[in-house]
């Protein structure tokens, strides 16, 4: 019992990223799914004759599936899969009670969703912001998707971590579930406030585009060639053919021939559809179903934007306000700040940032000066982007009202997800994946399908 309590324990003191990437990401958008705090509060209500009682009966009815591997005759496979279920002595478990996980189909729209750390001595903030996309059943979506992902993890990469060093946890990716919507991810852990990481993933995503259309085709042509050769490559391993294996088994689609699909659709992905699903999914310029949720963790000691604040301010003063005081230590009056804002316009960049010290001084005031000073670095960016903001206020999709459930909208339009069993209730749920070949019990040989 005690280790089981360490290892919850330990679950809140995890990297923020992991946090977010696991845990959070899992309780947002996958059904059913028991949170690591509930399951914490049941524990202190467990008694020895609970769990012997359980232990009697936990395989009284069940459902499994299993995966022979090794030099086996189909028989002596079969033979395997009915002493387990000799052994277990289980009766088939009833299809009510047997509930495969679903992935949460959140309509367009842009969602924050945010937490606070639990560790009292992090010290570090993380965000996710995460895009939903195509489809995980589509092969062309996913080489697309993967293609997508190729390119702008190494220049998010580049241009958040190496140049302005907003922390050593920065990248992107592609992920999905076993059925329902591809997603992009784009995620950055350091000690700047969340409302400004988020600002600049927004400040990348605004000029990615161009990045794209300008992408040199001799290097898509080699990158999509060096992902077909990679998938091609023989398996070296008993372990590494029985994982390819156990992937669309355990998913529930049997598509064994998809590694097959996928090689085939790069074949025929050109860099124009690379493009055409940024601009479908991902720029909010011309998306048509932006779907998006920005996942954020603050570290317990920042300065956590309230509900009135992040409904009355702009996320550029909110964010600007953040980097003021962790440089400055110093309280920002929000009023204030935004008053300054509008009356710097008619300055220069340059004499808006002398202004700004001025009015928040440092102890060395001649950093502010000094573009390797990376505190004021950041507040120079979040004094632009709040002079000069590119974001738009987003455009509902849908007719939604989510005030009703305790939801709250900020200034940009964006919808603050406030308790997300609430939200998750009124959200549609993707389909189960579904068996891309007929399944046919086999008991005595193996033909063109495998029961497992």
């Amino acid at each position: 019992m005690t280790e089981i309590k360490q290892d919850f324990e330990n679950i809140k003191f995890e990297q923020p990223i992991q946090q977010l990437v696991g845990e959070k990401n899992k309780q947002l958008n996958v059904v059913p799914f028991v949170p690591t705090s509930l399951l914490e509060q049941l524990l202190g209500q467990v008694t020895i004759e609970a769990v012997q009682k359980h232990i009697d009966t936990v395989f009284s009815a069940a459902y499994f599936k299993m995966l022979v591997v090794g030099n086996f005759e189909p028989a002596e496979a079969v033979d395997a899969a009915q002493q387990v279920s000799q052994m277990l002595k289980s009766q088939p478990l009833p299809a009510h009670s047997h509930m495969p996980s679903r992935m949460v189909n959140i309509e367009p729209g842009h969602y924050i969703y945010r937490h606070m750390s639990e560790d009292p001595n992090m010290l570090n903030n993380a965000v996710m912001a995460k895009f939903y996309c195509g489809m995980a059943t589509n092969p062309m979506d996913r080489t697309t998707m993967a293609l997508l992902s190729q390119i702008s993890k190494d220049q998010f990469f580049d241009q958040l971590r190496t140049k302005e060093q907003l922390g050593y946890r920065v990248g992107a990716s592609t992920n999905s579930f076993s059925s329902g919507k591809l997603t992009l991810d784009m995620m950055v852990q350091g000690e700047s406030n969340p409302t400004y990481l988020l600002q600049r993933i927004d400040s990348f995503i605004h000029g990615f585009r161009q990045t794209l259309v300008e992408f040199d085709t001799v290097k898509f042509d080699a990158l999509v060639e060096s992902i077909v050769g990679k998938a091609n490559e023989q398996l070296t391993s008993v372990d590494a053919e029985a994982n390819r294996m156990w992937t669309p088994i355990d998913k529930g689609t049997y598509n064994f021939a998809r590694l097959a699909d996928e090689v085939e659709s790069l074949q025929r992905v050109r860099l124009d559809d690379v493009l055409d699903m940024w601009d479908r999914y991902i720029n909010p310029e011309t998306a048509v179903a932006y779907t998006r949720v920005d996942s954020q963790l603050w570290a317990a000691k920042a300065s956590y934007p309230s509900a009135t604040d992040m409904t009355t301010w702009p996320e550029s003063i909110l964010a600007l306000a953040g980097c003021l005081e962790s440089e400055t230590h110093m309280p920002v009056d929000l009023s204030d700040l935004s008053h300054f804002i509008n009356t710097a316009f008619m300055q220069t960049s340059a004499d808006a940032l002398a202004s700004l010290a001025h009015q928040y001084p440092v102890a060395n005031s001649t950093q502010v000066l000094d573009e390797t000073a990376s505190g004021w670095s950041k507040i120079k960016k979040a004094l632009d982007m709040a002079m000069n903001p590119h974001n738009q206020p987003v455009v509902q999709d849908s007719n939604t009202n989510f005030a009703y459930i305790g939801m709250h909208q900020t200034v940009e339009g964006k919808w603050v997800i406030t308790d997300v069993d609430k939200f998750k209730a009124t959200q549609a749920l993707h389909g189960l994946a579904v068996p891309v070949i007929k399944l046919i019990p086999n008991t005595t040989a193996f033909n063109d399908h495998t029961i497992v």
